[in-house]
């Protein structure tokens, strides 16, 4: 496939590094490195061949939740 066949899968800033990159219907996370203590003791806690669906359902709720506060905010404010 050739540089410019797909576009839609090349980083916004060609040159700059990116860990992540959001498309239309995935994400991709490279070389991901998480030092939250509570974020590590969760995933200790889950089966080793469990941890990566336990992961994205940590993300799923916490974008829900990220979600809910900020209708909240917006309900709160007049918006």
């Amino acid at each position: 496939m050739s540089e410019s066949a797909d576009s839609s899968l090349e980083p916004m800033a060609a040159g700059i590094e990116q860990h992540i990159q959001v498309l239309a219907t995935r994400a991709f996370i490279r070389e991901l490195s998480i030092d939250r203590s509570s974020v590590v003791m969760y995933l200790q806690g889950v089966a080793r061949d469990k941890q990566e669906i336990a992961l994205i359902h940590a993300l799923e709720v916490g974008v829900n939740e990220l979600l809910a506060r900020r209708a909240r905010f917006r309900r709160g404010n007049g918006q």
